[in-house]
């Protein structure tokens, strides 16, 4: 398989940034925007784009991610981008920032410019902090050149310590990282069906031996002032709370009120 490294730039301002929020809500937020993306098959010369959301998933879509590796650094924010905005699964994935916290735990900053000066790599550069609140259309034609050149070289810096990584990380745990990142950005939840039929029965059950008890009906039950009704004939007298919405005396029926819980 061919190992195709990619790294995104974003939008992000002073009230909106990874920062803030979490990298799910970073993503997921209306506010989000590609700036441009660079791809380097193997140890090619690496590719920029910058275009409209459809252009950039219809450059994208010229690699064959289905059959080969996506690399990234900090892989959960590129793979999430490629997997929730533009519907890209590759068939593997590698992450740099996983490889290094493994081998270098504490020892050495996570970031991709503390490892690129650790193994001699090169610069990082410092582009992205004349990004600060500018959206893609924001940016003045020199300015998005330099840009492009400083995300080129992320991934440049990306593929060469990733080349340096591998030598020294077992396969066994590529699986488990590419597992990591898949959870992240492809989450799902398996249920066992046989199990859930047997649950529903048993709640099934047990709702109608506690409704064979009383003399209600689920109708009245189910009506506030119906259930007030029952409970006064019970000598009990109906819990009441102020509503948060109106403002006003309502009664206190929800299965989370303290007050009917106490009934």
């Amino acid at each position: 398989m061919d190992i195709y490294t990619i790294d995104f730039e974003t939008y992000y301002a002073k009230d909106y940034g990874l920062n803030k929020l979490t990298t799910e809500e970073y993503i997921r937020d209306p506010r989000f925007e590609v700036i441009g993306v660079a791809v380097k098959k193997n140890d090619e010369e690496t590719q920029w784009f910058s275009g409209t959301k459809a252009l950039t998933k219809q450059w994208l879509e010229q690699f064959p991610w289905e059959n080969n590796i996506a690399l990234a650094h900090n892989g959960m924010f590129d793979f999430a981008i490629m997997a929730w905005h533009f519907d890209i699964h590759p068939k593997k994935l590698a992450d740099t920032l996983c490889m290094a916290r493994a081998i270098h735990t504490i020892e050495v900053g996570g970031s991709l410019a503390a490892l690129s000066q650790y193994y001699g790599l090169g610069k990082k550069g410092t582009e992205v902090v004349n990004a600060l609140g500018l959206k893609r259309l924001d940016f003045p034609k020199a300015q998005m050149q330099a840009y492009a050149g400083y995300c080129i070289n992320d991934v440049d810096l990306t593929y060469a310590l990733f080349e340096i990584l591998i030598k020294r990380f077992p396969v066994s745990e590529l699986n488990l990282v590419d597992l990591t990142l898949r959870m992240f950005t492809r989450p799902c939840i398996e249920l066992n069906k046989y199990i859930l039929k047997e649950h529903l029965q048993v709640v099934t059950e047990n709702k109608e031996r506690l409704m064979s008890m009383i003399s209600q009906s689920r109708e009245e039950l189910m009506s506030n002032d119906k259930f007030a009704k029952a409970l006064r004939a019970c000598g009990v007298e109906p819990p009441t709370k102020i509503s948060p919405t109106t403002g006003k005396e309502t009664f206190a029926f929800a299965k989370a009120d303290e007050a009917v819980k106490a009934v």
